[in-house]
């Protein structure tokens, strides 16, 4: 019998901080929120990471449009959470990615928690970039507003 044993190594390219400018998502349906989150923007993509409030109750959503490649694999880590394993899902190779998944709202709410203070890393194909907490202070306030706004009992 033989034995095989394989060793993958990725490479990541580590991009600037300031190659991936992050924003916040807001989503208004009759003036209450209906989207909380954070986009991120670069020459080669444009992001998205957000909670989402509808009739099966709270998801959360992670799209990417390439500009150019097609996308195999992308992600964001915080310090211990793992947004493609809170997902639940996999990417299927394109140019244009739509996740959506009923995660937990105790992880959910530590990941964007630990996204807007101590920053993570956005990977896409074989890249990094490194999202450098706290996340300007414009984009939290923004966030926490509208996440505050978006469950508020009186909207139910």
């Amino acid at each position: 019998m033989h034995f095989f044993s394989f060793l993958y190594i990725f490479f990541f390219s580590v991009v600037a901080a300031n190659d991936l400018i992050v924003r916040s998502v807001i989503t208004l349906d009759n003036n209450v929120p209906s989207e909380c989150g954070l986009s991120f923007d670069s020459p080669a993509m444009i992001s998205k990471v957000m909670i989402k409030k509808n009739k099966e109750g709270t998801s959360t959503v992670f799209t990417i449009k390439s500009n150019n490649k097609a996308i195999k694999n992308a992600n964001i880590k915080t310090n211990s959470i793992d947004l493609m394993k809170l997902l639940n899902k996999e990417i299927k190779q394109s140019k244009d990615v739509f996740i959506e998944s009923i995660t937990d709202e105790n992880k959910t709410s530590a990941f964007f928690q630990e996204l807007l203070i101590g920053g993570g890393n956005f990977f896409l194909n074989d890249k990094k970039f490194e999202i450098i907490g706290p996340i300007d202070s414009k984009v939290r306030l923004e966030y926490l507003f509208c996440t505050g706004e978006m469950f508020l009992p009186n909207y139910n």
